[in-house]
């Protein structure tokens, strides 16, 4: 219970509660049972101690035989012969071993203790993952892998394969004296001269190979100094049996520090039967202690077979940090620079901001180039095109005192997406239109037909591109003597940080929404993650390379967002001007709330943040966006929100002041329903004309609430909303099956 801000929120221990249906004593046990450095007797003392099994009293008949079977069985137990925790301890055991025992009582008995046993090592499993305990977790994963194979850790895996492997096959492979993890390496003809069984070698070999086995492959990229990127490539080196895998295998990937204590890192990886023979990348962010660690280890658990784990060292031996970053600029107490001119060139009739007036003698009174990271919302377009307004003047003046013809040299202007593109040449040209009798804007789509685009760069005096069209246009500038391509004197690259790729886990067939006026074919980003990188990073190096070999200055001025390595970015791009400024530094303050969910299951963590996303925009005063993974959640989401304001009884809850006219050219049926009730959806398979209503029927508050899919936040930079609900950070990438 947050007692600031009134709200019931759900522990890790009460989520694991609820799901494995264990009651809040035995979580209160576990907790003083459980520790970080816990191994199999302590994970089986804490099972035993559940509050399921405070019932189970030894009978006075029974005493003798629960002596005995403690005897027998490999774990030794902790607690009084006549105590409920011993005879649960002791039954799990006679479970796994597959005991015979005698009486009726005592069989029930173990019935229940074996019923509830994989579902109590799981909750203990679940519970030590999230408290980052990696002994622990790996001890009640094991404990709920041998019973539900029943099956010791010390024996044979084969047993798990039941009646597939005769039990003389079995017995020879238990007591040859070869590692089980070898045995995978020798063909048959070495297996069976291993056993001294001419004819089991082929049957042999192939019980081996369908115990799953995975191959591991880890690169390791720095983000920072704390932070690394590790990319694990898993190749399943297995036969698949349906018999004995069913449709998928289910593995943890866990990385442990290097002295195998703590859990850094814990994910799911589900590999099908569709994809058993292809590579598997898994890519996620680690922790790095400082001093930095030797190494770490990569574990890979099965999540039903013993014996199935894989372990891979990553060293850290040759991992080279990035310097300690600098702090962050210091946001000066300068007093707003205001200019008549200015102001309504870049319409900004207010005057320049913050950040936008500690950047203007930079970007408008020298021709250096200069790096401005900044949150968004902080005005960096703007303060860009204080650096594109000096290059006209200039441009203009000289063509004047030579009297030339204004196009000579022209400023180039790069966005990662073709949505940003014609938003900002749809900008510029109402802006900036008519400035020194007509400036002309050329936006180039790097297609098959290059003829075009250069004839347009030539009579243009702003060339607006994404990288991967302007690489193209401008990879064969040696050969261009005279061409736009070489006449450059300013180049713009905007959302600059995506040379870094599109975060962890994107693809390069990642697409994102057309704008409103779009038609969606090319709207999308041109290409997210590695290949948009190597384009963005090709053109900037490039754009240095042509001038450093054409003797002729270009003024590169980049935009990001605050950066960690600020210092590098500008060493690359030759600014000697760098304002990296804080993330918090922003006209309007941001406050940010996350609302975590441990359910793995996409459509089950979906439905559980329906209601928190409903409190979320029922409390903002003002409009509000939520952003989901798939269209297909746009309007199951939309009619979910109108559905419990209804059953809430105000099914007008989200209707504006004004009464809403939806549209005439809307062709969705149930959009125009949804629109009429203060609720929209937009995603890119929707018709361009319904995109265009939506947006618009937004941006003018005639709508409350509107539910966009993830990529179309590119086409919606336009429009501002006071709450914005992102309603998970996952996605689901059908190229690499993750």
């Amino acid at each position: 219970y947050e007692r600031r801000g009134g709200e019931v929120l759900v522990t890790e221990a009460g989520r694991v509660a609820a799901h494995f249906y264990v009651g809040h004593r035995s979580v209160a046990a576990w907790r003083t049972e459980i520790r970080a450095e816990s191994g199999p007797m302590d994970v089986l003392q804490a099972f035993a101690h559940s509050d399921e099994f405070i019932q189970l009293a030894v009978r006075a008949d029974e005493r003798v035989e629960v002596a005995r079977l403690a005897e027998r069985v490999p774990v030794p137990v902790r607690d009084s012969a006549d105590s409920p925790a011993a005879k649960a301890a002791v039954l799990v055991q006679a479970y796994v071993a597959r005991l015979n025992l005698p009486g009726f009582a005592l069989a029930a008995d173990l019935a229940y203790v074996a019923a509830a046993a994989g579902r109590i090592f799981r909750a203990l499993f679940e519970l030590s993952k999230a408290r980052g305990w990696a002994r622990a977790a790996k001890e009640s994963l094991a404990w709920a892998r041998m019973v539900d194979r029943r099956t010791w850790a010390a024996e044979s895996p084969l047993r798990q394969l039941g009646k597939a492997c005769p039990p003389e096959l079995l017995r020879s492979v238990e007591r040859s004296p070869m590692a089980w993890a070898r045995l995978a390496d020798l063909n048959p003809a070495e297996l069976a001269e291993l056993l001294g069984a001419p004819r089991a070698g082929p049957l042999l070999h192939k019980l081996v190979h369908t115990v799953p086995r995975l191959g591991l492959r880890a690169h390791v990229q720095p983000l920072t100094r704390s932070l690394v990127r590790v990319s694990l490539r898993v190749t399943p080196d297995f036969a698949w049996n349906d018999a004995a895998h069913g449709v998928a295998e289910r593995f943890w990937v866990c990385v442990e520090d290097a002295s195998g204590a703590q859990l850094i890192h814990t994910e799911p990886l589900v590999i099908s039967k569709a994809h058993a023979t292809e590579e598997h990348v898994v890519e996620f962010a680690c922790t790095l202690a400082d001093p930095l660690p030797p190494q770490y280890f990569v574990v890979v658990m099965s999540d039903r077979w013993v014996g199935a784990d894989t372990r891979l060292a990553v060293s850290f031996r040759h991992l080279r940090l990035p310097e300690r970053a600098p702090p962050p600029t210091a946001l000066r107490d300068m007093q707003p620079m205001r200019d008549d001119d200015i102001e309504r060139l870049l319409g900004v009739p207010q005057g320049l901001n913050a950040v936008q007036t500690q950047a203007f003698h930079a970007l408008w009174g020298s021709d250096d180039s200069v790096l401005l990271a900044a949150a968004p919302g902080a005005g960096k377009t703007r303060a860009a095109d204080l650096a594109l307004l000096r290059f006209l003047s200039a441009e203009a003046e000289r063509a004047r005192a030579e009297g030339e013809d204004f196009v000579r040299r022209r400023a180039v202007y790069v966005a990662p997406f073709a949505a940003l593109v014609r938003a900002r040449a749809a900008d510029w040209r109402r802006r900036l239109g008519a400035l020194h009798g007509g400036t002309r804007f050329a936006v180039v789509s790097g297609g098959s037909d290059a003829s075009a685009d250069l004839r347009r760069m030539e009579d243009a005096h702003v060339i607006l591109a994404t990288p991967t069209a302007w690489d193209r246009l401008s990879r064969r500038w040696r050969q261009r003597q005279r061409h736009a391509v070489r006449d450059i004197g300013l180049f713009i690259a905007d959302e600059i940080h995506w040379i870094g790729g599109a975060g962890l886990g994107a693809a390069a067939d990642d697409v994102a929404a057309a704008g409103p006026s779009g038609t969606g074919d090319d709207a999308g980003a041109d290409s997210v993650g590695d290949r948009l990188a190597a384009a963005y990073e090709a053109v900037v190096s490039r754009t240095r390379y042509m001038a450093a070999q054409l003797e002729r200055p270009i003024r590169v001025v980049a935009l990001a967002v605050p950066l960690a390595n600020a210092k590098d970015v500008a060493a690359w791009i030759g600014a000697t001007q760098v304002f990296n400024f804080h993330p918090a530094v922003r006209p309007v303050p941001l406050e940010i709330k996350i609302q975590a969910s441990g359910v793995m299951h996409f459509a089950s963590r979906m439905a559980a943040l329906i209601a928190p996303t409903y409190r979320a925009v029922c409390e903002s005063p003002q409009a509000a966006i939520v952003f989901v993974a798939t269209r297909r959640q746009c309007r199951a989401l939309a009619a979910e929100l109108l559905t419990r304001a209804s059953a809430d009884g105000l099914p007008d809850r989200f209707m504006p002041q004004e009464a809403t006219e939806v549209p005439v050219g809307v062709k969705d049926a149930a959009l125009r329903e949804f629109l009429a009730k203060g609720v929209g959806y937009y995603h890119d398979a929707m018709a361009p004309g319904d995109r265009k209503a939506v947006a618009d029927m937004f941006a003018k508050g005639l709508l409350r609430v509107l539910v966009a899919s993830r990529e179309a936040c590119w086409a919606l930079d336009s429009v501002v909303a006071h709450t914005v609900v992102i309603m998970g950070a996952e996605r689901f990438v059908g190229r690499e099956h993750r």
